[in-house]
């Protein structure tokens, strides 16, 4: 039997502007993940929606500054519904798949 030396984790650094009135305004967050392996790849598209993926596989995150707590207005705590809010804005979903999938591939190094 056979074992991978990586961790089933992965974490995951997001970084993007949105427009906020005349100003792009940077965002960032690092998502905390569980590692997609190719098969899991090959097969998910038929299975589920990146959104939902990303739902079920993101576990945490830190620095991010997009989804605030109503209650205190500062930023969210990790949780499903926050994450869920941080996905809605327009184009965070496609820029955290692709973060996610870099992240989660190997790399040619010289």
């Amino acid at each position: 039997m056979f074992t991978l030396a990586i961790e089933n984790v992965v974490e995951v650094p997001v970084k993007f502007t949105l427009k906020v009135g005349k100003v792009n305004k940077p965002f960032n967050a690092t998502l905390t993940a569980r590692r997609l392996t190719k098969d899991e790849s090959d097969n998910m598209a038929a299975d589920q929606s990146i959104k939902d993926f990303l739902l079920d596989n993101v576990t945490d995150w830190r620095e991010q500054r997009l989804v605030i707590d109503g209650a205190t207005g500062e930023p969210a705590a990790f949780s499903r519904e926050a994450f869920d809010a941080f996905l809605s804005v327009s184009g965070v979903l496609g820029i955290c798949w692709g973060a996610y999938i870099r992240e989660c591939a190997g790399k040619e190094k010289n």
